[in-house]
This record gives C-alpha cells, sequence and structure tokens, in this order.
C-alpha cells in the first residue's frame, strides 16, 4: 500500500517523469501512478530540444538523455539544401538531440527514482473527490482497489485524461482527417546528410536517424491521406510511399514497429480546478510538426514543479499556482496555432501552398530570419507575460560562466537545489533580499548576459526572469513577495 504522498502524479510519460523529479528533488514527496504494466515501444516524440535540455541541466540531469540521443546541428527543411544552423543559439547545447521517447523516459525514471519518487504502474485512476486540504483518488491497482489522499494532484495522463475528465474539463479541438505513417527501421540505403526529409508534389517522407543505427521513419503521402488509421500499414506500403515521393530506394527494413496515426489539436479550457492540475498531453495536444509536444510537457513540469514545492512548504500562497495557468496556457495556445500551420504547409497541394514554401525556403537564406525560426524551434523564444515587472521579466537566462572571485562553475550550476539566484556586478547582499536567503543565492558573479541587460537580475528556479533592474532597491523586495511568498532567512 503506497503512502500518502503530497503530491500524486498520474500518468508516468515525460511529462510525469520529469515533475516528479522536480518535486522528489528538493523534498517533496510524491507519487506516480500510472495504468500500463510497462511503457509501450511505439512512441511519437524523437527530438528533445535545446531549452528542454537546459532545463534538465540546470538539475543536473541531461547527461543520461544526451548519453542515449544523437546531436542534430542542422535539421533538414525539406528541400535538396536548406537547413537549420542550431550553431547561430547562444547555448551549450546547438543541436537538436535525435533520441526515441522510450529512452528519454528512461532518463527521466532513473532521474525521479533517484530523487526518491516513488512510481506505481498497472494502477488507474477511477475517481476522486478534493476538500479543502486535499484530494481523495481511488484507484484500481494489481492488488485490487486502493485510495490515496494526497495534497495535491496532478494528471499527466495524456489525450484521454481521465483526471481531466473527473474534474470536468472541457478539451476542445479537432481532429485531422489526413492518416499519416510512421515508424521506426533500418535503412539499408540511407539518403545523406544524415537527417534528411523533403517535400513534393507527392507529399512529404523524413528520415530520423537514432544512435541505435534505426531511423524515425514520418510520411506524409497525399495519395494515402484517406487511408483509415487503424488499418495495419506494411512494409511494403510505407516503402512504396517514400520511394515516391523521393525518388529514391532507402531499403527500409527490420521495422520495430510501424502505425498509421491521425493527429488532433486540442486545449483543455483550464489547467487547474482547486487542488487538480493538467500538464502535458492532459492539458493540450497537437501534431507532431517540430518535435514540440514533448517540449511543451517537460516545460510544464519545470514551470509547475517549484511553485507547488513552495506552495506545499507554507513559503508561498495557494495563489502562486495560478500563475501556472496563466504562464503556460498561452504558450501552448501559440504552439497549437504554429503546429497547425506547418502542417498545411506540409500536406496542402494547391498553387498558393506550391509557392508560399517556395518562398518560405527562400527566406531561410537571410540570417535574422533563420535565426527567428531557430530560436522558435529550440524554445529559446519562449516568454512569459512580463505582466508588471518590466520588459526584461519572462524571458530565458542563458548559461555563462560564474566570474571570480567565486570558484570555477556555471551560472545554470546553481540551480540544482532549484532556488532562486540574483546576479549583481559584485558580490554584496543586497538588504532587500537579505530575508528571503533560505530560497535565494545571493551574491552571484556570472559573466555577462549581454550588453544591454541590466545590472541586478532575479531568476527563477526555471531559469526565467523574474525581475531585473539598475538598483536592487527598484522593485526586488515586491518581486520576492509576489514569487518567493513570506520571508524567511537561513537559519543560523
Amino acid at each position: 500500500m503506497p503512502h500518502s504522498p503530497q503530491v500524486l502524479i498520474v500518468g508516468a510519460g515525460p511529462t510525469g517523469l520529469a515533475l516528479a523529479a522536480e518535486l522528489a528533488g528538493t523534498g517533496v514527496s510524491c507519487l506516480v501512478v500510472d495504468r500500463h504494466t510497462e511503457r509501450g515501444t511505439l512512441s511519437r516524440a524523437c527530438t528533445v530540444e535545446p531549452r528542454t535540455l537546459e532545463l534538465l541541466d540546470m538539475r543536473g540531469r541531461a547527461d543520461d538523455v544526451l548519453a542515449a540521443g544523437l546531436e542534430c546541428p542542422n535539421p533538414p527543411l525539406g528541400n535538396e539544401d536548406g537547413h537549420l544552423d542550431y550553431g547561430l543559439l547562444d547555448t551549450n547545447f546547438p543541436f537538436s538531440l535525435s533520441i526515441p521517447q522510450s529512452r528519454t523516459e528512461d532518463a527521466l525514471q532513473k532521474a525521479a527514482e533517484k530523487a526518491g519518487a516513488e512510481l506505481l504502474f498497472g494502477t488507474s485512476v477511477t475517481g476522486l473527490e478534493q476538500d479543502d486540504s486535499g484530494v481523495e483518488v481511488r484507484m484500481e491497482g494489481p492488488a485490487g482497489p486502493l485510495t490515496v489522499r494526497a495534497r495535491y494532484v496532478v494528471g499527466c495522463d495524456g489525450v484521454y485524461s481521465t483526471v481531466r475528465e473527473a474534474i470536468g474539463v472541457e478539451y476542445d479541438g479537432w481532429n485531422y482527417e489526413q492518416s499519416l505513417m510512421m515508424a521506426d527501421a533500418r535503412l539499408s540505403s540511407p539518403p545523406g546528410p544524415a537527417e534528411y526529409a523533403r517535400i513534393t508534389r507527392r507529399g512529404m517522407a523524413a528520415f530520423f536517424p537514432f544512435k541505435d543505427g534505426t531511423y524515425r521513419i514520418i510520411v506524409l503521402d497525399r495519395q494515402k491521406f484517406t487511408v483509415p488509421a487503424d488499418e495495419p500499414l506494411t512494409l511494403e506500403d510505407l516503402s512504396e510511399s517514400c520511394a515516391a515521393i523521393l525518388g529514391l530506394d532507402a531499403g527500409i527494413h527490420d521495422p520495430l514497429w510501424l502505425s498509421r496515426f491521425r493527429s488532433s489539436q486540442r486545449h483543455a479550457k483550464n489547467y487547474r480546478a482547486g487542488r487538480v492540475l493538467l500538464a502535458g498531453d492532459a492539458a493540450h495536444t497537437h501534431i507532431p510538426s517540430g518535435g514540440q509536444g514533448l517540449q511543451t510537457g517537460i516545460q510544464d513540469a519545470f514551470n509547475l514543479g517549484w511553485k507547488l514545492r513552495l506552495v506545499i512548504e507554507g513559503a508561498a500562497p495557494d495563489a502562486l499556482l495560478d500563475s501556472y495557468e496563466a504562464e503556460r496556457y498561452p504558450i501552448a495556445a501559440d504552439t497549437l496555432r504554429k503546429t497547425d500551420l506547418s502542417f498545411r504547409f506540409e500536406t496542402s497541394d494547391g498553387l498558393p501552398a506550391r509557392i508560399l514554401r517556395k518562398v518560405t525556403m527562400w527566406s531561410m537564406r537571410i540570417r535574422a530570419v533563420h535565426r527567428l525560426n531557430v530560436e522558435h524551434l529550440s524554445g529559446h523564444a519562449l516568454r512569459y507575460p512580463p505582466d508588471r515587472g518590466g520588459r526584461w521579466v519572462g524571458r530565458r537566462v542563458p548559461d555563462r560562466p560564474l566570474a571570480a572571485p567565486q570558484a570555477a562553475g556555471r551560472l545554470y550550476e546553481l540551480f540544482r537545489d532549484g532556488h532562486f539566484v540574483l546576479l549583481g556586478p559584485d558580490d554584496r547582499v543586497p538588504p532587500a533580499a537579505t530575508a528571503w536567503s533560505a530560497r535565494l543565492r545571493t551574491g552571484v558573479l556570472a559573466e555577462p548576459i549581454g550588453d544591454r541587460w541590466p545590472r541586478h537580475v532575479l531568476i527563477r528556479p526555471d531559469g526565467y526572469v523574474a525581475w531585473a533592474g539598475r538598483t536592487p532597491d527598484a522593485g526586488l523586495e515586491g518581486a520576492l513577495h509576489r514569487w518567493c511568498g513570506a520571508p524567511r532567512p537561513a537559519a543560523g
């Protein structure tokens, strides 16, 4: 019988496991339950983008993901010579990491269990009720019915979320009519370069290599859009489509799995109902264009994790959790809009669409346009609403080496324990910050972030600006009250 955790996470996919590692890593007890008895091998996500890697790096959890993946610094655009240049990014991870979702989940599960999270597979949620102090969750497990009480519940249980249904949140959107094809297999004659994609009159075909020598194959064949998604996909059918689209035989063989699928675009109307919250595909789902689904889910976890911790510790009011939806909802809405445009761009064959594709490919030769597209795909363009905090608030802070007289290291390494970090021009602790020393690193010097950045920057545990100013007395104390709650100096 599992204990009564502070947080119950429903769903052991990338979002749930990332959130479990976040919470357990900072002392919050959490239980993860999943209805499956074992993890499936058919996984659609196949990339981890730079911003997601940066977040994992902040907690010291990027190495296992990197070890299982293959760096792709120049993802293809879909024409003969076009590609994206991730070298334009200001990051320690100037590439898209090609990795099966199952391997990403392996690394995240290892991190969650190492941090102390408890995982329970083969266990389905059958109902829940909440009151002012917690949530009673009824479940059916291998040993029969059980009930667990938690202070908070987070539904990370996917598109068909039981948690979302239990709290009565609408999941609006639509299904696409087109049937697409996907597989993991080996290639005897892989086209070059290693990552390969082409859009032609017949459709689109893409090959993304994995570290084990297999390839993720994604095919949009306009002549087969009407094939039912539940009709089994054969190796012969997949090979015929690839050859017709590309004009070459890649020698597809030894498939690990093959599948047809239809995508959908859906968004939950709310991410929170009292003590129950939604994250990942339970809150939003969209087509796999650009590999943004896994990124959005893991970034949900990093946004929510530190806020839940502060509320559970009593350091911040319950209202802090409302900022989770306020920040993440518009990000997901924008992602849905962009992926929908991308899907229509890839699947349409009318004259306007063909002209638009040519214009888009040509525009990518313009450095500013190219950089903007790379920043959006990588996650670097993500910004939370500045609200009343000024133009710097909500921006991502890039990693920088620490400056003397501090020990050697990097700025991101200071976030291992989930604290806030206050950068300044010297190592003096501003008087306005001393009352929050229990959850704030002060006196931090680093190499300049950028020429126009303010001298003092308060950085949240997820690496975004909470406050910035020329002097520490210009709003710092108000920002600390807002994000960190009541003052609490370190003991001793």
